[in-house]
């Protein structure tokens, strides 16, 4: 069992021992039994902590204690590792107890109580991963027989948020099967008794119909959804009314609640809170299977690990400081009472048999007057010296010169941190400008395939071909009238007709663009004017006759916008190099930056920029802005607690 929220309890000491063990802090008090956190120290430095269940010392009754005990013998029988394991069962002078496995972690009350106050969601894996394993659990005991081989038919009957233990290091443990219904306690389970919390419970328990264990079905399908949604199912102004929405209120969507659920899920759910149990899943473990296939089908990462950091993000770990407090300190209990959350105990815990603490002979002291006045039996002659007349020790020169050290640690963790994040900046810089070189190389292999795709299919063209091998009137009618040459905004096209050695000029599209060089075959070229990029491409155009070829020359112009927002995040100066002209990408800016750099921008077989390089300088890397005037603090603080160590020193020697 987990650390639960403590009942009321006094603020007496605690006991050190019951029986064999010792109690650390009182947990909870219920209706039948007193829950105890405690600690076992057996031979060989072995140790265990635990939590021990002692029925209340009021109620001695023999009906309460055959209910405790029944509980006690049931639990015993369960071996299996998602439900807390009974280690042993005992009595103390006539007191019963039995001790339970101490889970170090949260209920899964807690844990949606956390996970709302900090304003998260409980991610859908671990979710999953939590519900799935109170279905093994539950189909294990649901599944129990008994040595004979009978079935002992166990019904939970109070699945609850409380009742769900989740550890720090990702275990899932269901507890408390204190008003568990099983063949041999049939006579205290009568029909019409009605156990558990009744926001958890199942139409026909609410009812007071016979129970199996598509009830406990039932109760799985609330947990899971309202740890899905992180929003209580059923809530009523008071216990009939809630009973009431149970057995005959629909039951909301969970989708309702959570807009993007997934509706898969919300199958599994609702089929799960059916109100007809023949309409529900069969078994806890039906239900565990539909949640691994739908966990499988999303791809969703489910492990005890996950759970650990999520555990880790909600809750600080508790049970290692209780075992170091209770090794470490002369009285134990007065520091482990402030680690268990709101600790306190109870006198009347404790059951005859069971000693507290002898004071010991280290723990006395003597009083005040006898540590002052000499005894009657003093030998003679002997001077006495009272403790009101011996010097201080001399601790403020040691004071002065410990807290100079923690001034000037403190400065030196402070430059170093700075340091550290200025490092840091300039590394990212870094990795950000080649990052940037190599969007550049991709932008031009964009645009060189985006070009040649153009000319090739224009130069495949058949009239073009057959064009070729007339003249230039002869192409320009076929341009005006078919309409196949054209150029995109900025562009520009140029078709020129081969024989043998001269070059003709056949059509330029628009006419009064630029006229582009008579490139052969398949060419790529990356130039700039030092405003703009424009790259041209050339695609051979072969004739129907082997004398008669031609080409076509394409320029378009490179878009470079989104290179410059990336250069002017983090550089102060950027531009292009070695494609004619030198292309400013961000314009020089008043801000102190850091020393120029040149990269290389990578060609491929595509293009060819033969020695087109970036020169930019990265903007300078900052560090922290409290940083010197906290250094220059803590410095002049750790010389002047220097200062006045010496000066102690000196007051020392001459006194």
């Amino acid at each position: 069992m987990g650390v639960n929220d403590p009942g009321n309890a006094s603020n007496a000491g605690l006991p050190e021992q019951f029986g064999k063990y010792s109690l650390l802090g009182h947990l909870a008090t219920g209706g039948m039994a007193e829950v105890w956190l405690a600690r076992h120290v057996g031979l060989q430095g072995f140790e265990k902590i635990v939590v021990i269940k002692r029925a209340r010392p009021e109620l001695t009754d023999r009906e309460t204690t055959r209910l405790f005990l029944d509980e006690a013998r049931l639990v015993a029988t369960l071996q299996h590792p998602n439900i807390a394991q009974v280690y042993e069962i005992g009595a103390v002078a006539g007191s019963y107890f039995f001790v339970m496995e101490y889970v170090d972690g949260a209920d899964l009350r807690r844990l949606i109580e956390a996970t709302i106050a900090k304003r998260q969601r409980v991610p859908l894996a671990d979710a999953v991963y939590i519900i799935a394993h109170v279905c093994t659990a539950l189909h294990y005991a649901h599944e129990k027989h008994d040595l004979d081989g009978r079935a002992l038919q166990i019904i939970h009957r109070d699945v609850s948020p409380s009742n769900v233990l989740i550890s720090h290091d990702g275990a899932v443990k269901v507890c408390d099967f204190g008003v568990a219904k099983a063949h041999h306690r049939g006579e205290i389970t009568e029909r019409g008794v009605l156990k558990g919390k009744f926001s958890y419970m199942s139409p026909e328990q609410c009812q007071g119909k016979p129970l199996d264990r598509r009830s406990d079905v039932f109760s799985i399908g609330i947990l899971l959804y309202e740890l899905t949604t992180l929003s209580k199912l059923f809530r009523g102004p008071s216990d009939y009314a809630m009973m009431q929405q149970i057995v005959e209120a629909r039951i909301p969507s969970p989708s309702l609640r959570v807009p993007d659920y997934p509706p898969e899920l919300e199958h599994i759910v609702m089929r799960a809170l059916a109100r007809e149990p023949s309409q529900r899943y069969a078994t806890a473990q039906a239900l565990q299977l539909d949640l691994e296939e739908f966990a499988r089908e999303h791809k969703l990462a489910m492990s005890s690990v996950r759970i650990a950091k999520l555990m880790g993000r909600l809750f600080e770990k508790r049970g290692d400081a209780l075992l170091r407090a209770a090794r470490g300190s002369a009285d134990p209990y007065s520091e482990t009472r402030s680690l268990v959350v709101g600790a306190e105990t109870p006198r009347g815990f404790l059951a005859d048999g069971s000693a507290p603490t002898a004071p010991g002979s280290d723990n006395q002291r003597p009083s005040a007057a006898a540590a002052t006045r000499p005894s009657s039996s003093a030998i003679p002659g002997a001077s006495v010296v009272s403790l009101a007349d011996a010097p201080p020790a001399p601790r403020s020169s040691a004071l002065w010169l410990v807290g100079a050290a923690l001034a000037g640690m403190v400065a030196v963790a402070i430059t170093v941190a700075d340091q550290l994040i200025v490092s840091a900046g300039e590394r990212a810089a870094a990795s950000a400008l080649a990052a940037d070189v190599e969007r550049i190389s991709s932008v031009f292999d964009a645009s060189s395939r985006s070009a040649h795709m153009r000319a090739d299919g224009i130069a495949t063209t058949p009239m073009l071909r057959a064009a070729i091998e007339t003249d230039a009137a002869t192409l320009r009618d076929i341009a005006n009238t078919e309409m196949i040459f054209t150029a995109d905004k900025g562009e520009s096209l140029e078709i020129f007709q081969l024989r043998g050695d001269a070059v003709t000029s056949m059509l330029r599209v628009p006419r009064a663009a630029a006229a582009l060089p008579p490139l052969r075959g398949r060419s790529t070229q990356i130039q700039s004017d030092g405003r703009s990029v424009t790259l041209v491409a050339s695609a051979p155009i072969s004739g129907y006759r082997a004398a008669v070829a031609g080409g076509i020359v394409l320029a378009t112009p490179v878009d470079l916008t989104s290179i410059r927002r990336a250069l002017d995040d983090h550089s102060v100066r950027a531009s292009l190099t070695g494609l004619g002209g030198e292309l400013v990408l961000v314009a020089p800016q008043p801000h102190d930056g850091g020393d120029s750099v040149e990269l290389p921008v990578p060609s491929s077989a595509q293009w060819s920029a033969h020695g087109a390089t970036l020169v930019a300088t990265p903007k300078r890397a900052t560090g922290l802005s409290w940083a010197w005037p906290t250094q220059a603090t803590s410095g002049g603080m750790s010389a002047l607690l220097l200062i006045g160590f010496f000066v102690s020193l000196g007051r020392r020697s001459r006194s």
